[in-house]
């Protein structure tokens, strides 16, 4: 994508979207990539707006890492899903521009769909989305693979962290952690590539600033939530998730 062919209009229009999604990642530690990237793909390719959304998913994630570092020592329990994480970012973003991502998208799908139905009906198998040590990498593997290649990893990142009796800066600090490492994988997988241009960095570094700003605001907000208005934003979020790629699905199906 051409810095030229951005009018005013695109760029308000992809604020907007990267302000709403900055802010939910603020309060909540999920939601910028379900706002921004369907955005940018409305002006680009998917590859370019997993490009440019690198640099303010850092950011941002780290942000709220910091602020909520009191809850460091919770990271040793999910050491697994990290490292499996690290390693499927790293192997996603070398698929991002030679695979098909509608699989992955697919499997996405019904991933959270399962975890959604069998919450609203009591949480009686969601262990199974909580995996712990070999299961754990497997799902961090998928969840990195995930964002390397399509840009979105919360369909099974939030579940897995999801109703583990975390307060809310805990549930934050946890998924934020996991982006970050994804993240990181992302990098160090695109650095003196041909997928990381000029052009995607400057608009990674200029879509950073209003990312960081209205996270910022997010994280304010965060303190005045209570742990039943957290858990219902935490599930409407979750459905939004879910009923967008949806219609991801079923768009690139039909094309």
């Amino acid at each position: 994508m051409e810095l030229e062919s951005i009018t005013i209009s695109m760029a308000i229009a992809i604020f907007a979207a990267i302000a709403i999604g900055a802010f939910f990642k603020g309060v909540t530690g999920v939601g910028l990539p379900l706002f921004a990237i369907p955005a940018l793909t409305t002006i680009t390719s998917v590859e370019d707006a997993v490009m440019i959304m690198i640099i303010p998913g850092i950011g941002a994630n780290l942000a709220l890492v910091k602020r909520h570092w009191q809850h460091r020592l919770m990271l040793n329990d999910h050491r697994p899903f990290m490292l499996g994480g690290f390693i499927g970012g790293i192997l996603g973003t070398l698929f991002l521009a030679t695979v098909d991502d509608w699989w992955l998208k697919f499997v996405l799908v019904i991933w959270l769909a399962l975890y959604l139905v069998q919450y609203s009906m009591g949480n009686k198998i969601g262990f199974l989305f909580r995996a712990r040590g070999k299961r754990a990498s497997l799902i961090g593997i998928f969840a990195g693979t995930a964002q390397g290649a399509t840009g979105i990893s919360a369909h099974v990142v939030a579940p897995y962290f999801h109703d583990r009796s975390a307060a809310p800066s805990a549930y934050a600090f946890l998924v934020a952690c996991a982006f970050s490492v994804f993240g990181i994988a992302q990098t160090s997988a695109v650095i003196g590539s041909p997928l990381l241009t000029e052009s995607r960095v400057i608009l990674g570094l200029t879509a950073l600033i209003p990312t960081l700003i209205f996270t910022r605001f997010g994280m304010a907000m965060s303190e005045r939530v209570s742990q039943k208005l957290f858990t219902n934003l935490l599930l409407v979020t979750f459905v939004l998730m879910e009923l967008k790629l949806i219609v991801d699905v079923a768009i690139t199906y039909r094309n």
